[in-house]
């Protein structure tokens, strides 16, 4: 499956990632409903204080050529337009929750400090969220 959208890069120190992709979140949805992107997470540098987040879609060109009229001139973002091949969605495993929980899931449900993965895709629809994680096979 082909993943398309736009890339910044993320620091993770002290979960600072969050209030930086909340505000890229909000860049995307003055264009278009949180429910329709998808954010993927990929990357992490071998110290995991960086990686890559996308905004951007699977199988959804209507709302890919609207996310491509977005200005990020005064956005304060570094964007970079990418397409992705991920893994089948059949090998990823699934964690369900309120947006307000996300560092719980992370740390308690995905155990994110003591498992490694390659890519994460993350939905968004209101306060729900989906987070979908390709483990890295030990």
């Amino acid at each position: 499956m082909i993943y398309k959208g736009y890339k910044i890069k993320v620091s993770c120190n002290d979960w600072e990632q969050v209030k930086v992709l909340d505000k890229y979140w909000s860049v995307f949805t003055k264009y278009v409903n949180s429910k329709d992107i998808i954010g993927l997470g990929m990357n992490w540098t071998d110290n995991y204080l960086y990686f890559d987040y996308t905004l951007g879609v699977i199988n959804n060109e209507e709302v890919l050529d609207i996310l491509k009229t977005i200005d990020f001139s005064n956005t304060g973002f570094d964007v970079k337009y990418i397409e992705v091949n991920l893994p089948d969605l059949n090998e990823w495993e699934s964690f369900k929750g309120k947006e307000k929980d996300l560092v719980q899931i992370y740390e308690k449900e995905i155990d994110c400090y003591n498992k490694s993965y390659d890519y994460e895709l993350e939905y968004i629809n209101n306060d729900d969220i989906e987070i979908k994680i390709h483990f890295i096979d030990n």
